[in-house]
Formats: C-alpha cells, sequence, structure tokens
C-alpha cells in the first residue's frame, strides 16, 4: 500500500516536471516572437522615417541644382515638410558652407568637413546615396544628433554640393516609448561599423552608449553573411544581465552611402519573460508538496484508521462550508483542493486495490494535470481577462490533439481586446470545454475537431464539432461518469445552456455538436 503511494508520488512529480518543461519550452517560443515582432514592428518605423527624410532631403538637393538662388526658400519649404529637422546647411564641394545655419565654433571651417567619411562617402560615388555621420553630441543643448546628407550633381555627375540637416536621435527613436520590452529590456539601433546610434534601457532613453562600439559576434556575423540569425541569448558586459536578442538590419536595400546599413535589435530580458513561469513553478512546488501530504495521510489513514474516513470527509465538507466566500480567487483555490484532491485519492484507492490498469491511472492522473493548469491560469494575478487564459487552453489542447494525429481547428469570430469574466466562471466555461473534447478524444473516434468561438457583447458561445461515429454508436455513453452529468451541472451553476446533437454528416461518421452559450452581463 506504501509502496503505492510512493509511486504515485514519484508519478506525479514525473508528470508536474513534463508539464514545467513545456511550460519553460513554450513561454521561450513565445518571447522569440515577442522579439521577433517587436524588432520588425520598430524597424519599419525606423526605415520609414529614414526614407521620408531621405526623399525630403534629395528632392530639395535637385530643386537646388536647378534653382541656387532660391536657397533659402527652398529650404524654409523643406524644414515645413519635416519639421523634426534640424540645422540645415548647403556646402560646397570643398566642404565650405554656402547656405544655411552656420558651422558651430569648434569647427574648424571646410577642411575638417571635407575631410569626414560622411562627406567623402558622397565625393566619389556618382550614384550614391544617403549619408549618415556618427552621431554627435550637441554641447550647448546636451543632446545626440546625426546629420542626414545628400549630393548634389550636375548632369555630368560631377559634385557641386551637398545638402546636409541634423537629425535629433531622441525624435528619430522616438517609437522606443511607445512598445514594452519589460522592466530589464533593451532596444539598440547601430550601425555596420558598431557605433551605437540610439538605446533604450531601463524603461527610459540611454544616451551613455550613443557613439560607443558595442558589436556582439551574432551581430558581426550578421553584418558578414547577410543571413539574419534565430533570436538567440546574450548576456551583456554593461549590466550582466541575459536578454533575448531579435536582429533585423534596417534597409533590406542598399540606400545609404554611409555607413554600410543600419540594425536594430530588440533584447527581452530573461527575468522579465520568465517571471510567470517561475510563478508556475512555485505553483508547481507547493501542488507536488500538497499531493504528498494527501496521498501520505491517505495511506496512512486507510492502514490505520479506515473507520474515520466518512467522518474525515464530514469535516472536510464543514470545513469547505465554512470558508466558502465570495472572493474568486479563494474559490477556485478550494475548487482545486476538492477536484484534484478527490481524484488523486479515488486514484490511489484504485491503484492500491488493484482496480486501475496503468492506462486508466495514465489517464486519471492526467485529468489532475488538466485541472491543475486550468487553475494556474485562472489564478494569474491582475488578470480577470478570459481571453490570454482561453488562448493558453487552446495552445496546449492543439498541441496533445495533433499529437495523436487528429485536425485540430479553433476559430475566433469578432475577437473582442478583452472578456472581463469572473476568474472563477471562467475556470468552469474552461472545464466545460475541456470535457467536451476529452469525449471527443476518448468515444468520437474522430478524425477532426472543430472549435467555433464566437463573441458578443452579450453572449459568449462555444461550438465543438467532430466527424466522429456520432453519440449513438461510440464506445462509450456521453453521459458515462464525469461527462455529461458533470457538463449539465457546471452549466447550470453559471446560468448557461449547453446543447448536443448530431453534426449531420454521413451515415457511418455523422458526427457530434456540442454548443455552450453563456450570457454575460
Amino acid at each position: 500500500m506504501l509502496g503505492g503511494a510512493t509511486a504515485l508520488n514519484l508519478l506525479i512529480g514525473a508528470m508536474l516536471a513534463l508539464f514545467l518543461l513545456q511550460s519553460y519550452q513554450q513561454t521561450l517560443e513565445h518571447a522569440k516572437v515577442t522579439a521577433h515582432n517587436l524588432s520588425t514592428v520598430l524597424k519599419e518605423n525606423i526605415s520609414g522615417t529614414l526614407r521620408a527624410l531621405d526623399a525630403s532631403l534629395g528632392s530639395t538637393a535637385d530643386d537646388l541644382l536647378q534653382l541656387p538662388a532660391g536657397a533659402a526658400g527652398l529650404l524654409a519649404q523643406l524644414r515645413e515638410r519635416q519639421p523634426e529637422l534640424g540645422a540645415l546647411r548647403v556646402f560646397d564641394a570643398a566642404g565650405r558652407v554656402r547656405q544655411g545655419t552656420p558651422l558651430p565654433a569648434d569647427t574648424a571651417g571646410a577642411g575638417a568637413v571635407a575631410g569626414q567619411a560622411w562627406f567623402q562617402s558622397l565625393q566619389g560615388r556618382p550614384g550614391a546615396g544617403l549619408s549618415i555621420s556618427p552621431p554627435r553630441l550637441d554641447r550647448a543643448s546636451g543632446r545626440w544628433h546625426v546629420l542626414l546628407a545628400r549630393a548634389m550633381r550636375d548632369a555630368d555627375g560631377r559634385l557641386r554640393g551637398v545638402l546636409a540637416a541634423e537629425v535629433d536621435l531622441a525624435r528619430l527613436s522616438s517609437a522606443f516609448s511607445l512598445v514594452s520590452v519589460g522592466a530589464k529590456g533593451t532596444m539598440t539601433l547601430s550601425s555596420s561599423d558598431g557605433l551605437v546610434f540610439a538605446r533604450y534601457a531601463r524603461l527610459r532613453y540611454d544616451d551613455a552608449m550613443i557613439g560607443k562600439a558595442l558589436v556582439s559576434p551574432k551581430l558581426r556575423a550578421y553584418i558578414a553573411s547577410g543571413k539574419r540569425p534565430e533570436a538567440y541569448l546574450f548576456t551583456s558586459q554593461q549590466d550582466d544581465t541575459e536578454r533575448l536578442v531579435s536582429l533585423q538590419r534596417i534597409f533590406d536595400r542598399p540606400l545609404l552611402a554611409a555607413p554600410a546599413n543600419l540594425y536594430f535589435s530588440v533584447g527581452l530580458a530573461s527575468d522579465d519573460y520568465l517571471q510567470k513561469w517561475r510563478e508556475e513553478a512555485r505553483a508547481a512546488a507547493i501542488i507536488m508538496l500538497f499531493s504528498l501530504l494527501i496521498s501520505g495521510a491517505a495511506a496512512w489513514g486507510l492502514l490505520r484508521l479506515w473507520g474515520e474516513r466518512e467522518a474525515h470527509q464530514q469535516q472536510l465538507r464543514a470545513f469547505e462550508r465554512e470558508h466558502a466566500v465570495n472572493d474568486e480567487r479563494l474559490r477556485i483555490i478550494q475548487d482545486l483542493h476538492d477536484g484534484v484532491g478527490s481524484q488523486l485519492l479515488s486514484t490511489l484507492m484504485m491503484v492500491q486495490a488493484g482496480n486501475a490498469s496503468r492506462e486508466q491511472t495514465v489517464l486519471l492522473l492526467q485529468e489532475c494535470m488538466d485541472d491543475m493548469r486550468l487553475a494556474i491560469d485562472t489564478l494569474a494575478p491582475d488578470e480577470p481577462d478570459l481571453l490570454p487564459v482561453l488562448g493558453n487552453f487552446r495552445f496546449r489542447m492543439e498541441a496533445r490533439y495533433r499529437a495523436v494525429g487528429m485536425e485540430f481547428l479553433w476559430t475566433n469570430h469578432a475577437l473582442p481586446d478583452a472578456l472581463t469574466l469572473a476568474p472563477h466562471a471562467g475556470l468552469q466555461v474552461l472545464r466545460l470545454l475541456q470535457e467536451a473534447l476529452a469525449n471527443v478524444l476518448r468515444h468520437a473516434q474522430a478524425r477532426r475537431l472543430k472549435i467555433d468561438v464566437y463573441f458578443s457583447p452579450r453572449e459568449l458561445r462555444v461550438r465543438v464539432e467532430d466527424d466522429g461515429v456520432g453519440m449513438a454508436t461510440a464506445t462509450a455513453p456521453l453521459g458515462a461518469g464525469r461527462g455529461l452529468a458533470n457538463m449539465r451541472m457546471r452549466a447550470h451553476k453559471l446560468g448557461a445552456t449547453l446543447d448536443w446533437r448530431a453534426a449531420g454528416g454521413d451515415a457511418q461518421r455523422p458526427g457530434t455538436v456540442v454548443e455552450l452559450s453563456l450570457p454575460l452581463k
């Protein structure tokens, strides 16, 4: 008897470990997708801004060649079209300022300008595009900026001058603050030669690294090969923080004369995106300890105090009634205690009595794990929204049913931004859906499972349809065990309606439809 309890606890521990491993892999994959999506969106924002500025500079540069006498007016029009531009200057081919804002006092004349890489990149390349200078610090304002420059060439391709505009880097990276990368996440814009142009870290614009070289081996390989790497883990030497990094090249096609290209990265800190998984790990440890206590107490009770079992159950029910309050979280914890604890005890008794096969034991324990996962999801702090919980449920079920070769289709109709539903009510909806899907797997012999979720302000409707043998010829009746009776009870407590009928397929595989309708207040 004690050996059976030990084996059961070992099996539960193994299943919890498997659950945590799968949850970690799912969390990591979700973080990779998030990092990639954020880097893609911000890359498009930055490239779009630079392309718009380049188009305006190029158009004005052409107009300056045609109308040199109207340079002041053309520069004014450019500033009106692109108000984010700072100082505007028109240089001749030797680097002397001919129109616009004079050079700062610390700039040593035309020679200093003509000798800079951004200016030189426009001199010998007739087809050169936009040239961007390294980041520069304005001593007067304390702000960082770059120069965007376009060559002015005559019909023979000879350089006649250069139109340059200052752009505040804080404005160029203004979109950084519109997305969330977590408390320790980072966003970095750098050039192909490794200079940092903009950086956002610790939930603020960080100019400490601007103008400094910060090139990772992955970025070097990306620049050399042109092949974007998958999201990768990287520990920063600046703050010793591990992050999941997604890299993007700003321009997929050559646009710049200097530098060769710009690169953008999003880094999600492991401490941020693994926070919820670590909470799950702590909850799983508590559940495991709880299971050990329950199974140990049950084994000791069966050996020594079998006659007290009924009294103990009465005390347990009295305790549950006394502590039943309106607080939703406490109701979910109590529901977890009743469901999982009772199921574990029943399973233990069946194992000890030799009435359960290995397959039955695994199935019962799998049901316990499903209940625990649903409870953990609905216990998430500050998250009364049913949509994330429903998404987690879909992710787990899809993997499970496809693993057994069943086609799994899930469609959301009129999906809202959020669906506020009390946690206990949300748990009951998920358990009803879980039971409907379990019946398909157990009895329907189906090859295809289709779930449609219809959202509206007044009603949540879930439709589960399979192409199985139908209710009349299933290997076990739909209402057997915890099936239909349990579903009826849950639906009644929710104030919902539950309907089931034939799907209308062929004679051999008519299929079954189960439909749940829950009014929303």
